[in-house]
């Protein structure tokens, strides 16, 4: 096994198995790691998530699943899943399976699709996003600093 294959085989038990099964069984939470990931699956739940930003922060994270660079983002979030986790939603979107989900959620909330990606909602507002090594632990906790205010 060659070093990107051990990434390879990480995400696609991941998320192409996990994808499959949700689009047979609906929407579901999943742990990967500590982080509780809620699956984007299908593009009329969008409406859903906008609603639940009104109630807590919501955390969209997109991402390639062939993508070096949005594994090591996505791992760098886990590592720090403790602290994380209890400040708002997380959602998950394979943007190999759901690329056209990604195009409504860039539409819909006016900003460029980005690979990987995270948006933060609140208030059904976009009150950050950024891209690649944008996408720190430190950047998420601060930028949700402000929505607790």
């Amino acid at each position: 096994m060659g070093f990107f294959d051990r990434f390879k085989a990480k995400d696609n038990s991941g998320s192409h198995n996990e994808s499959n099964s949700n689009q047979r069984q609906g929407r579901e939470n999943h742990q990967m790691g500590q982080i509780v990931w809620e699956h984007l699956l299908h593009q009329d739940e969008f409406d859903s998530v906008l609603g639940e930003s009104h109630d807590r922060p919501v955390l969209i994270f997109k991402h390639s699943t062939r993508c070096i660079i949005s594994t090591m983002v996505f791992r760098s979030l886990e590592a720090q899943a403790d602290r994380l986790n209890p400040l708002g939603a997380w959602h998950y979107l394979d943007l190999i399976a759901h690329r056209d989900y990604s195009n409504l959620i860039a539409q819909e909330l006016g900003i460029n699709h980005e690979s990987p990606q995270l948006i933060i909602l609140h208030l059904g507002e976009v009150i950050w996003h950024d891209s690649h090594q944008g996408i720190t632990p430190e950047a998420v906790m601060g930028a949700l600093s402000t929505a607790q205010d």
